[in-house]
């Protein structure tokens, strides 16, 4: 732009002389001046030169403007194209969700007194998934080897919904309320000992239930309580052989009748730390248009929870302990004596429980010491008066853990288990756990 500026100043420069120059010329010829023909004759040449230059430049302009102008024109159409005059309605974005995988890992060593011992195994995932802040699924496999092949069980699957925060209603099978060691320590990684304790495993309170659940909890005052409610496919009553009549029987993948189980479990924190509750569960556990229809069976459970931290003992505490009772009710088993041992009436009573406690020094310097952790656990189960079911049984337990990590632990434990009537079963445990 300054060139063509520079050029416009020559020309008109240029033409102010040659019009100055044109009289100056003929006054020269006609006296003598001071300008020659040559001398005018040249300038014009260059006159005309330079205006033939500033058309050129001129036509250069008008071509680089019309180039711009197509370039802002398409620039223009462009921007119309791709922002359309009409906006389409936004889609509804589709949920997030969230997934996590869990579980924990075992290898175990039993070497017990009348029988063959053993290594074995098992890998237990657990699968997380967040529908929505509201809607969890959780769920959890047992893989195990077993002979020439792998045993795989659904250990629980339930979808929840988290009505408010105090309210939240679940579906499917699920570990059963009442059974606080089941629900709360089962799992490997936070049971303390290599095996699991008498009663609660043993026909006298159900491990896993059928059915729908609503639990939460609340404060109270300073306190705390909190609450779980289900009804469930009942359990079914052994009636056909001598030495379980008038038991029950918790593997209720389906139901033998149209009344189902009805239980739940209450605990109540008076301290933090510290919990009380107390579990229940009734049905009728007889086949459905039987004689044994209308018997109907209660089991009751209470449990202490302790987790304190002691400055005195310079670690921490942990106490558990759980009693549970089972009435089934009288009734005559093999009436007509078809099946060799009626007619055969009684009532099915039996009970038993735990009491557990281990001591980690958390508190201490050494990080060998800190990672130590004794435990010593009680375990009983009765005889129904009957004298049928299991023989009454006492157990002592110590053990004795050395904690890798927060949810990895080598585990070995001797075990006293005296039956009545029967040959010891004492046995040697050790056990390698690892949670994820």
């Amino acid at each position: 732009m300054n060139k063509t500026w520079h050029y416009y100043l020559v020309a008109i420069i240029g033409s102010t002389l040659l019009m100055v120059g044109s009289p100056l010329t003929g006054a020269q010829e006609a006296t003598g001046g001071y300008v020659s023909r040559e001398e005018y004759e040249e300038l014009k040449a260059e006159l005309l030169a330079m205006k033939k230059e500033i058309a050129s430049l001129k036509k250069e302009k008008r071509a680089v403007s019309s180039q711009e102008s197509a370039q802002e024109q398409a620039a223009a159409d462009l921007s119309k194209d791709v922002v359309s005059p009409t906006v389409e309605p936004e889609e509804p974005a589709l949920p997030t969700t969230k997934f996590h995988i869990a579980g924990f890992g075992t290898g175990l060593f039993e070497a017990r007194n009348g029988r063959v011992s053993n290594f074995s195994a098992t890998f237990n995932p657990i699968f997380l998934w967040e529908l929505s802040p509201k809607l969890l699924f959780e769920s959890r496999l047992e893989i195990e080897p077993s002979g020439s092949g792998t045993n795989l069980e659904l250990e629980y699957a339930q979808l929840t919904y988290l009505l408010n925060d105090y309210i939240t209603l679940g579906a499917g099978e699920f570990l059963t309320p009442s059974n606080v060691f089941v629900e709360r320590f089962e799992a490997l990684w936070i049971n303390k000992l290599p095996d699991r304790p008498l009663a609660v495993y043993d026909g006298i309170l159900p491990e896993r239930s059928f059915g729908l659940e609503v639990r939460g909890g609340f404060p109270i005052g300073p306190t705390r309580a909190n609450y779980a409610l289900y009804v469930s496919n009942g359990p079914s009553l052994n009636a056909f052989d001598s030495s379980t009549a008038g038991t029950l029987e918790f593997n209720n993948f389906s139901d033998n009748n149209d009344d189902k189980a009805v239980g739940g479990r209450v605990g109540f924190l008076p301290i933090p730390g510290v919990e009380v509750g107390y579990g229940f569960e009734t049905a009728k556990p007889g086949t459905q248009g039987s004689s044994f229809a209308n018997v109907r069976s209660l089991l009751q459970s209470v449990d202490l929870n302790v987790t304190r931290d002691s400055d005195l003992l310079k670690g921490r505490i942990d106490l558990h302990a759980q009693y549970a009772w089972s009435d089934v009710d009288r009734a005559v088993y093999d009436p007509e004596g078809t099946l060799g041992f009626g007619p055969f009436p009684v009532a099915g009573k039996r009970d038993g429980g735990y009491a557990q406690i281990a001591y980690r020094p958390t508190k201490v310097d050494v990080d060998f010491v800190r990672n130590l952790e004794p435990v010593f656990r009680w375990d009983h189960l009765s005889r129904a008066p009957s004298g049928l079911g299991a023989p009454e049984e006492d157990r002592w337990t110590l053990g004795l853990n050395y904690w890798l990590g927060p949810a990895t632990a080598l585990k070995a434990a001797y075990e006293w288990d005296n039956p009545n009537g029967e040959p010891n079963k004492n046995a040697l445990l050790f056990e390698v756990v690892a949670g994820f």
